[in-house]
């Protein structure tokens, strides 16, 4: 298939591509770099992990956002560190919360941070928590969603059922 550019046309899955869409994460048009993290997740291409990596420090809230969840949808371990730190900043709140949700997709690493977020006074925060424990698809994630049973918002206490059951559903059990 081909894609248009402003370039000309490239072959969708070829290096010409891939080179594109790498150049695109340097574009000064915040809608072009955020298409470049939505094209390169989209690729799978285990050398796209670097790039996204560098773009969890764009200066669009949307981009760093994106390539936070394309990370955890690449499902690649390389990822995990920078994550883990995306995670950790409470400055930025939709990365922060991006990154929870692509944690739980990477699977039980990050247990540990997800736990402590159930006890974060935000709401969206614990919510994200909650379902990323219930992606990590680990026996461990557990115990901390059913204390999230009883968790003071109703909305926390839905999604660590709906959790919960993914868990039930899931090989592990």
């Amino acid at each position: 298939m081909l894609v248009r550019t402003e370039v000309g046309e490239v072959e969708l899955g070829t290096e010409a591509c891939f080179r594109r869409l790498v150049e695109g994460l340097d574009d000064p048009d915040a809608r072009v770099r955020r298409l470049s993290v939505c094209g390169l997740a989209a690729s799978g291409d285990p050398r796209a992990v670097e790039h996204l990596i560098t773009a969890l420090r764009d200066p669009d809230a949307m981009v760093r956002e994106r390539a936070a969840i394309a990370l955890g949808r690449l499902g690649d371990q390389r990822a995990v560190p920078a994550l883990r730190e995306a995670a950790e900043r409470e400055d930025d709140p939709p990365l922060h919360r991006a990154a929870l949700l692509a944690l739980g997709e990477l699977g039980p690493i990050a247990i540990d941070l997800l736990v402590r977020e159930l006890c974060c006074p935000d709401v969206p925060d614990r919510i994200r928590a909650v379902i990323a424990l219930g992606e990590t698809r680990d026996v461990a994630a557990v115990e901390p969603l059913t204390r999230a049973l009883e968790d003071e918002d109703e909305a926390v206490r839905v999604r660590a059922r709906e959790a919960l059951e993914r868990l039930r559903e899931s090989p592990v059990f």
